[in-house]
């Protein structure tokens, strides 16, 4: 048995937690905030469940089979519909109106080809921002690309739950500064010693906490940033549509209320996203994704209920990434949605959390 640290309590800290303990490890967690969940997680206002930014669960993916082996209730999911899916210049993505127009729509979401423009919006709108012409691609067409009807506080609430049966310690407001041959030294000036670290914090502190430690592993890794708008509206501007895509302006927003019955909402709610432009500001972009709800979802402004906005919030990360167990040969694995995956976004977090939590020997050597 090895004593584990695990460094963040987000999807990646809490997967990488579930599978040590498991197997047989002394696991805690430590977390510099004191909510768990980090940006995968959501807050409910009136019966809206309001997150950081819209995203969608992959059925039966690694986040998904992880909730259902450690929760007896069953997950509420609906997805969104592609013939209730507009996409800008286009139409919905797959029309009831014309066999004919259905048919050719079909054949060109299939071909995937990249610079087909019905493509570009169901990709733009799979990957979070980021075109996914892979299993969230294809989740999207198959409807298995779902919102949850608990937010996404259930699903951490559930691993967290898992986890204090299981009598896992997880420390919140306890921010790591340096990791040094297995002895980890918080900020305020507490310092102990573990067999196996494991860094499951977001890219930015994880680049920083490696660094000040002397790893240098993201030459060639970068976030990709957008700026999100979460409303809760009186009115219902896109009517009957689940969602409207403008893979041009990288743009995308979704009525949940349409598409996830279960909070029973008498108006609309709207999840926005906006991807960045190159040097374009915070301020620049959510003012973009404003005058895209101008045009999309006419009179919104008059009906706001309630609002979230993030202007700068990073959604996800593309490049080089390192594997799990790069640092494995230090005492350290690597889990998040930055480490090297055949899984995209809250997936790639909790996969990667998975292979850190079953494979803690091979940072023993």
């Amino acid at each position: 048995m090895a004593r584990v640290t695990v460094v963040g309590a987000g999807l990646a800290g809490l997967a990488t937690a579930l599978y040590a303990t498991t197997a047989g490890h002394h696991v805690v967690v430590l977390d510099r905030r004191d909510r768990l969940g980090g940006y995968a997680t959501s807050q409910t206002v009136d019966g809206a469940p309001f997150g950081h930014g819209l995203h969608l669960l992959l059925r039966r993916g690694p986040l998904a089979n992880v909730v259902k082996k450690i929760s007896r209730l069953p997950t509420v999911l609906s997805a969104p519909r592609l013939d209730r899916l507009k996409a800008v210049n286009i139409g919905v993505l797959r029309p009831r109106n014309s066999v004919r127009k259905a048919a050719e729509q079909r054949r060109a979401l299939r071909s995937r080809l990249p610079n087909d423009p019905i493509v570009q919006a169901a990709a733009l709108l799979a990957g979070s921002g980021h075109p996914n012409l892979e299993h969230r691609y294809e989740a999207l067409l198959k409807q298995r690309l779902a919102v949850v009807g608990e937010g996404w506080a259930g699903l951490v609430g559930r691993m967290a739950s898992a986890l204090d049966e299981v009598g896992v310690l997880i420390e919140a407001n306890c921010e790591v500064v340096t990791l040094d041959s297995g002895r980890v030294t918080l900020a305020d000036g507490r310092s102990f010693d573990s067999d196996v670290v494991v860094v499951a914090c977001g890219f930015k502190q994880a680049r920083r906490l490696l660094s000040d430690s002397g790893h240098v592993l993201f030459e060639d890794v970068h976030a990709k940033y957008a700026s999100t708008l979460d409303l809760t509206l009186s009115s219902r501007p896109l009517e009957m549509l689940h969602g409207i895509i403008d893979a041009d302006e990288g743009a995308y927003t979704l009525d949940l209320s349409n598409i996830q019955p279960r909070w029973g909402l008498s108006g609309a709610y709207l999840s926005s996203v906006m991807i960045e432009r190159e040097g374009e500001t915070g301020e620049a972009r959510l003012a973009r994704l404003e005058t895209f709800l101008d045009t999309h979802a006419p009179g919104w402004r008059a009906h706001v209920v309630h609002r979230r906005h993030q202007t700068h919030v990073g959604v996800q990360t593309v490049g080089q990434k390192p594997a799990f167990d790069r640092l494995a040969d230090h005492g350290i694995l690597l889990a998040g949605e930055w480490v090297e995956s055949e899984h995209a976004l809250a997936d790639a977090a909790v996969e990667t959390g998975r292979l850190s939590g079953q494979n803690i020997a091979r940072a023993m050597a």
